[in-house]
Formats: structure tokens, C-alpha cells, sequence
């Protein structure tokens, strides 16, 4: 019996003795990427990112808002005067008096009144170019060493921003873009995020620069390309 007990104590403390080298091993892994998606890419090879000092990580978070805002800002612009020219096959708004503010005036009214409706756009538009949209959102802040939470909800805000400010004086609110561009947006953005900091392991190659301003404008935008490496912990 004395043996039995001696036996069951050993087997514990190596057992305690184990979980504890493993779970140091894991803590040791997860401060060499500190910017993954931690629960996605945990079992693979350390470490999974190579580590980057963005631009502006330092800085408040009102300023990486106000920063990101400003980009934000640019690129409304652009798509609002594209918009504004495009063929209405594209725009589906169906509108010859576009341009009449009073019309624009009672378009906002009932933007801001009466709920979203759900749009008749081509599937391109809601499901490729909305998500490319809410992505660029995302990773103006992302890429400021902004969190995931913190980009996403900046996400979510500018794409309010688009249906309601910048388009709601010629459309009704969309549902669908309401949600896919959030939503989508910050999935696409962040593996994105993801692709452009594993391209900076070794340093940026012109093809790889090409990849980068198609994919995460907002990176380049932000940091360029150069890369400075947050030392290992």
C-alpha cells in the first residue's frame, strides 16, 4: 500500500512537472507573436509571424483614428466621384435627377428614417467590392499596430459612414453591404494583414511591393517597406 501511494505521488509531480515545461514552452511561443491569430496558427512552427514595428505603433488611438480616418476619407472620395460618373447599370440607382438637391436632401431623410432595404447590386459589387472595401478600413488601422477589435470596430463605423453620409443621399441604406463589409471586410483584411507580414520576413521584393498595394493599400500607405523587426522577448 505505502509503495501504491509512493507510486501515485511520483506520477504526479512528473505529471505537474511536464504541464509546467509545457505550458512555459507555450507562453514562451506565443510572446515570439505577439500579432497572430493566435487559436488559428498556434500549432504551427514558431513563430508563425515574423514580428514588425509598424508605423505609429506608438501613437494614441485617437491619433491612429484620426490617421486612419484621413485614408478613409481618400478612398470615399474616390469611389464617391466614380460613383457619381458610373453608368447606372453599374450604380443601379436609376436616377436622372441624381444631381438635384432637393432630391439629394429628400434622399437623406428617408435614409436616415426608414430601415435599410435590401440593394439590387450585381453580386461583384456587394461580395467582391464591399469586402475589398471594409478590408482597406480595416487595415488603415491594422497596420498602425492597431488590435483585431480595434480595426474591426473602425471597420464597422466607416461602413456605416458609407450608407448612411456618403451614399445615403442617393440610396437607400443596403443590408447587405451593412453587413458583408464589416464583416467580410475585416476577414479579408486580416488575412491580408497576415500575408503582408510574412512577406516582410526577409525584406519586401518588387513583386512582392506589387502584392502589397493590391491587397493592403492601407500597409503601404501606413508603413511603406520598410521592415523593422520587434526583438525577440
Amino acid at each position: 500500500m505505502k509503495r501504491c501511494v509512493m507510486l501515485f505521488v511520483a506520477v504526479l509531480y512528473l505529471g505537474r512537472s511536464f504541464s509546467q515545461e509545457q505550458s512555459t514552452k507555450l507562453d514562451d511561443s506565443l510572446m515570439l507573436k505577439p500579432d497572430t491569430v493566435r487559436s488559428i496558427f498556434l500549432n504551427a512552427k514558431p513563430p508563425i509571424l515574423y514580428p514588425i514595428m509598424p508605423n505609429h505603433s506608438n501613437a494614441t488611438m485617437g491619433n491612429k483614428i484620426l490617421r486612419g480616418l484621413g485614408y478613409s476619407i481618400g478612398l470615399n472620395l474616390t469611389l464617391a466621384s466614380f460613383l457619381l460618373i458610373a453608368p447606372d447599370n453599374i450604380t443601379m440607382w436609376g436616377r436622372s435627377d441624381k444631381f438635384k438637391l432637393s432630391v439629394i436632401k429628400s434622399q437623406y431623410i428617408s435614409s436616415f428614417t426608414k430601415p435599410p432595404i435590401i440593394d439590387p447590386d450585381h453580386w461583384y459589387v456587394n461580395y467582391v467590392g464591399h469586402p475589398y472595401q471594409g478590408a482597406y478600413y480595416y487595415n488603415t488601422m491594422r497596420s498602425q499596430g492597431a488590435g483585431m477589435l480595434e480595426s474591426a470596430v473602425f471597420c464597422f463605423a466607416q461602413s456605416c459612414l458609407w450608407e448612411y453620409v456618403w451614399e445615403g443621399g442617393m440610396e437607400q441604406p443596403s443590408i447587405q453591404d451593412l453587413i458583408v463589409t464589416p464583416i467580410l471586410g475585416s476577414v479579408v483584411g486580416e488575412l491580408s494583414h497576415i500575408a503582408t507580414v510574412k512577406m516582410a520576413k526577409n525584406g519586401y521584393s518588387w513583386y512582392e511591393k506589387v502584392v502589397v498595394c493590391i491587397i493592403n493599400p492601407g500597409y503601404a500607405l501606413n508603413n511603406g517597406f520598410r521592415v523593422i523587426h520587434r526583438p525577440k522577448p
